[in-house]
């Protein structure tokens, strides 16, 4: 298996368990509010990540830098969004709307990264909004909760920002694990502080079936799904990866639809179709050029 063929494959893995990952997370918090949630989530994977160290004898290392720092805090931003979201949105929404990941990576990309963006570019962007809309929208109003839909595009928009500063820390070769528990470890004080202000964390009356829920999702999308995403961008351009993921909204929709259904309208489903459409276009028009 050649590099490229290593990163597809990863890159495969990565999206199958982020697929799981949300269906998890809304069956935890039928039974523990997003704020514990979310401090479970770190916990978990700092704990996870530490543990594979010592398994395959290459201990984790905490990497102390600015570019660290700075990609933490958007993660924490990101990973408080994401279960205020959760909350809020069925898994199937969720899916569907954090496809804006890509539309927020080519635009950040243009910031940050000084890259051009092409007319083209601009018109599937444009394209992808209208079928997010379309998505939310039934015909007497929308059909998504508005707080929902607006925290589940920040935590995309938070992920798409820590991607890119993970990309651009992954050439100089640095541990994936290392980068996940650095990650995490500095996550957990903001995410800590958070839900201090908005939780009585000293009532230990948790539901075990909502922490038992939350770290499974935690593992398979936090962990799992995270560092086998780390793997892939050591093989694989940035938009590249991006293609296999524009279609991780019909994955979670058929995962999760039985247990957590929305209401299935002409509109919606041809908003979903444009949304994966554009961004799928979008992505591959990144990657010829």
């Amino acid at each position: 298996m050649n590099t490229v063929q290593k990163g597809h494959f990863y890159n495969m893995l990565s999206v199958f368990m982020v697929a799981i990952g949300p269906l998890f997370s809304k069956f935890g918090l039928l039974h523990i509010s997003p704020a514990k949630a979310a401090l479970i989530n770190v916990v978990t994977i700092i704990i996870v990540s530490y543990l594979t160290g010592l398994l395959f004898k290459n201990n984790v290392t905490f990497y102390f830098e600015k570019e660290m720092i700075i990609l933490a805090i958007c993660n924490s931003i990101g990973v408080i969004f994401m279960f205020l979201s959760m909350n809020l949105l069925s898994p199937v929404e969720i899916g569907f709307i954090s496809r804006f990941y890509t539309v927020f990576a080519v635009l950040l990309s243009v910031f940050l990264l000084k890259e051009k963006l092409t007319k083209k570019e601009g018109m599937f962007i444009g394209i992808a909004i209208l079928g997010a809309f379309l998505f939310m929208e039934k015909g007497e109003g929308f059909s998504t909760n508005l707080s929902g839909s607006f925290f589940a595009l920040l935590y995309t928009f938070f992920f798409a920002l820590t991607n890119i500063f993970i990309k651009k820390t992954m050439s100089k070769q640095k541990s994936s694990n290392s980068i996940l528990f650095t990650n995490n470890c500095v996550t957990l004080v903001f995410v800590s502080f958070y839900a201090m202000i908005t939780e009585d964390l000293f009532n230990l009356n948790y539901s075990l079936e909502g922490v038992a829920y939350i770290i499974l999702s935690s593992l398979f999308a936090g962990f799992l799904g995270t560092i086998l995403l780390y793997e892939a961008l050591k093989h694989l351009r940035f938009s590249i990866a991006n293609v296999t993921r524009a279609f991780s909204p019909i994955l979670v929709a058929v995962l999760s639809f039985p247990f957590f259904p929305i209401e299935i309208t002409t509109r919606n489903t041809i908003g979903a179709l444009i949304l994966v459409g554009s961004i799928l276009f979008l992505t591959v028009g990144k990657r010829k050029a």
